[in-house]
């Protein structure tokens, strides 16, 4: 994408999303001052300063190393301008604060904007309506998930489902650019080559686990691999008879109940044996159809993120809480230009 189309999802109504084309004009009709006094008053409510709270969060994060050489020599250096602790590293001489190698790293507008852009995405909100909501650019919050994916990357690494366990598969059409045909240019029919597949699992304690099998057809070994390590041995396994689960079942001794997925579709959802892995799957379609133009190769980011949702705590406020103390706390930088660039040139 060029830069020229870098905002080609919203409307070309001007430069900026605070700027009027009158704002300089010293004379402003009447409604033209209206306007304008009406879209500073919300720009500004959207976008307040750094308050206290967040300068008190900040200078409460214990500091161990340099976030640069790991170095553990390290003093007190003042503060920023906002009031935030800085530090200097003796032995490689860098300065730095609390923030530098986290998402939040040479931030120029308040950790508090982080939490309206949060709220909108757990609750399935797409960047674009977020965005306008939020008065900022479609481009700060396609560059924002890209960093939320990079915390959450290895969140279900510790995931273990045990006890009832249902499991089922679903799919995702590839890219039309990618899709497979027929010599006679008709496309390939049910799963295929066309389709990417994502194992799905919840236990009966509400853990959540979903994982990309890199694969269009699950097999005995991309099953495995995928959930091998996040299944507890002697499990009950529920699914729909899927081949490819009697890996699980032989190599963790997993009990083993099937049920007829053409029976069961007869059924209504509360007798459904396997409506808990449905609705999960309900939820994953709905997320991904929401964020229509998503990159396929981020297909995993999203299960990670969905996966974030789904898994306690329940309350979406405790959720932001969680996630913005898993971002402060992880070492990550983000680089604007290196996450923007790649997506420009596709």
């Amino acid at each position: 994408m060029s830069k020229s189309n870098h905002h080609s999802s919203l409307p070309h109504w001007g430069n900026s999303l605070r700027i009027l084309s009158w704002d300089k004009s010293k004379d402003k009709t009447d409604s033209q001052k209206l306007i304008s006094s009406t879209i500073h008053e919300w720009y500004d409510a959207k976008h307040r300063s750094v308050s206290k709270e967040e300068i008190k969060l900040i200078n409460s994060i214990k500091v161990k190393c340099c976030p640069v050489c790991g170095g553990t020599d390290i003093v007190s250096n003042g503060y920023c301008r906002n009031g935030t602790r800085r530090y200097l590293c003796r032995y490689c001489d860098t300065s730095f604060n609390p923030l530098t190698n986290t998402i939040f790293e040479d931030k120029k507008i308040p950790l508090s904007e982080w939490i309206e852009y949060l709220l909108h995405l757990f609750e399935f909100h797409s960047i674009t309506s977020s965005s306008r909501d939020n008065r900022n650019s479609s481009s700060t919050g396609r560059y924002w998930l890209f960093k939320v994916f990079k915390v959450l990357e290895h969140y279900q690494d510790g995931i273990i489902l045990k006890g009832n366990i249902c499991l089922d598969e679903t799919f995702f059409a590839v890219k039309p650019s990618d899709e497979f045909h027929h010599r006679d240019g008709l496309k390939l029919k049910g799963i295929s080559r066309n389709k990417l597949c994502v194992a799905c699992g919840k236990d009966e304690e509400g853990h959540v686990f979903l994982l990309c099998e890199n694969t269009s057809k699950p097999s005995h070994k991309s099953t495995w691999t995928a959930l091998g390590k996040h299944i507890e041995e002697g499990s009950v396994l529920i699914h729909d008879g899927e081949r490819s689960h009697s890996i699980l079942i032989e190599k963790l001794h997993l009990e083993s109940k099937v049920y007829d997925s053409l029976e069961i579709r007869k059924l209504k959802d509360r007798d459904n044996p396997l409506d808990p892995i449905n609705e999960i799957h309900s939820l994953i379609k709905r997320f991904m159809k929401a964020h229509g133009g998503y990159d396929r190769n981020n297909l995993q980011d999203y299960m990670n993120l969905i996966s974030f949702l789904l898994n306690k705590p329940n309350n979406r406020y405790e959720k932001v809480d969680q996630f913005i103390n898993m971002a402060l706390y992880s070492p990550i930088r983000v680089k604007y230009r290196d996450v923007m660039s790649k997506k420009e040139a596709k």
